[in-house]
């Protein structure tokens, strides 16, 4: 069956459309390094043939009588002349060069791409005869995270000589993953997202969120990207996460918290607030699941002062299990419903609302995002002539944004903050204390 060319927007891409240029380009730059040579003909060819095998990258924004659609443009001519504005060899940039990577990946973050006239993406290939690289940003109308890591395993593979695979167009709704399946669970439902909600509210009461904000912005201005590497091999930080009996994921989490609370070793009050990723993928109904889209919300944890990391992490998994376990009872069904309608107001009131939430300043107070990519290896393909080297992931984010991802035996952070309201000063301070946070836990684990 052929796939449909005019496609609804789910309530995440109603958001995006309606924040995008007030909170700046809402974008999902990416910048890969490779460890061989790849001719820029073979990278061109690459990214063109990733626009005919996912339709969403040939999608734009297209007005109805009454909202907005993603048109599926045609694999034609319209489509060549777009790419040849979409796909562009980078020069003056050096690839052997992190520094000068992590600049243009700075400048591309503030990048806007213009979703009304196509394409939803652009990418700079940058040219070095040991060394290549590549930046590959979407906008995120087109997809989340876990739909940018399904096309950088198709770039890797065919890098490497391998066919890409075609993939679907899939209902964007979320609306399977949230909702009970039956109008009589209703009632329990919204009782037990009421009595969540107030022990949420009891739990942060008199704790004082600790920020990196220096001072405060009632508009959105430009996007700083920051690299670091975890001083230790990503061995070390698995060896590290077994003796505690938990996943890196969970540990990097507890230390980041206790970073945020070091900045704050004065104030007994202090928290931090953690904003996590969930995939709602793995919640719709079974071999129900879209693959390629959007389809992600949200949770925050909070990460209070304890007596040790082994209690710290105890208190973050409980925390996190216990948000897991409301999305697999349909606890959020309420909240998200009522999101889903927001797009009935319109653009121009939807965008007015983000707007004047800045404003006004009711945005939630987070101490930052952490999305963790996790072990990235399973992106080369088995005997790949050509492999990532390294891989920064990163995405316009309201709050500062950790972006980690583990590739070659080594754990990478990508660092992004808003810049009116958090300086490089304060990004260099949490990366000295997260340094000396891990250094801790290393020193504890080897005491013990």
């Amino acid at each position: 069956m052929a796939a449909p060319d005019l496609i609804p927007l789910n309530r995440s891409e109603h958001m995006y459309w309606a924040a995008e240029g007030y909170l700046g380009p809402i974008n999902i730059p990416f910048v890969l390094r490779f460890d061989a040579p790849v001719s820029t003909e073979l990278m061109r060819q690459t990214m063109r043939e990733l626009a005919t095998a996912f339709p969403r990258m040939r999608g734009v924004i297209e007005p109805t009588a009454f909202s907005y659609k993603l048109r599926i443009l045609s694999d034609e001519r319209q489509i060549d002349q777009l790419f040849d504005n979409a796909f562009r060899v980078q020069p003056g940039v050096d690839a052997s060069s992190r520094e000068a990577l992590r600049a243009l990946h700075d400048e591309f973050m503030n990048h806007s791409i213009c979703m009304e006239r196509g394409l939803p993406w652009v990418a700079r290939f940058v040219p070095h005869p040991t060394q290549p690289a590549l930046l590959f940003a979407i906008n995120h109308i087109i997809g989340d995270g876990r739909s940018m890591v399904q096309m950088l395993c198709a770039i890797m593979a065919r890098l490497s000589g391998q066919p890409m695979t075609a993939c679907q167009v899939d209902n964007p709704t979320m609306l399977p993953a949230v909702m009970p399946p039956k109008w009589w669970q209703w009632p329990a439902n919204i009782a037990r997202w009421w009595r969540n909600s107030r022990a949420d509210k009891a739990a942060a009461h008199g704790r004082h969120i600790v920020t990196l904000n220096r001072q405060p912005s009632t508009r959105y201005t430009t996007t700083g990207i920051c690299y670091h590497d975890i001083p230790c091999p990503a061995d070390t930080m698995k060896a590290l996460a077994k003796r505690y009996g938990t996943t890196v994921n969970t540990l990097l989490t507890a230390i980041v918290g206790n970073t945020f609370l070091a900045l704050a070793e004065q104030d007994p009050q202090a928290t931090a607030a953690i904003r996590i990723s969930v995939d709602l993928r793995r919640y719709f109904p079974k071999r129900t699941a879209p693959e390629f889209g959007n389809f992600v919300h949200s949770f925050t944890i909070l990460a209070n002062r304890q007596a040790s990391m082994g209690e710290q992490i105890n208190d973050l998994e409980n925390q996190v299990k216990t948000h897991l376990a409301r999305y697999s009872s349909r606890d959020y069904a309420l909240p998200l419903l009522f999101y889903e309608l927001l797009p009935l107001l319109g653009r121009r009131l939807f965008s007015y609302l983000i707007f004047n939430s800045k404003v006004k300043g009711s945005l939630p107070t987070l101490s930052c995002h952490f999305s963790n990519l996790g072990a990235c290896e399973f992106i080369n393909p088995k005997d790949a002539s050509v492999r990532l080297h390294e891989l920064w992931p990163a995405t316009l984010s309201t709050v500062f944004l950790i972006g980690a991802v583990i590739l070659n035996g080594k754990q990478f952070l990508c660092l992004v903050h808003q810049k009116d309201e958090i300086p490089h000063e304060a990004v260099e301070a949490f990366r000295a204390e997260f340094d000396r946070q891990i250094q801790r836990v290393m020193q504890e684990s080897q005491a013990t």
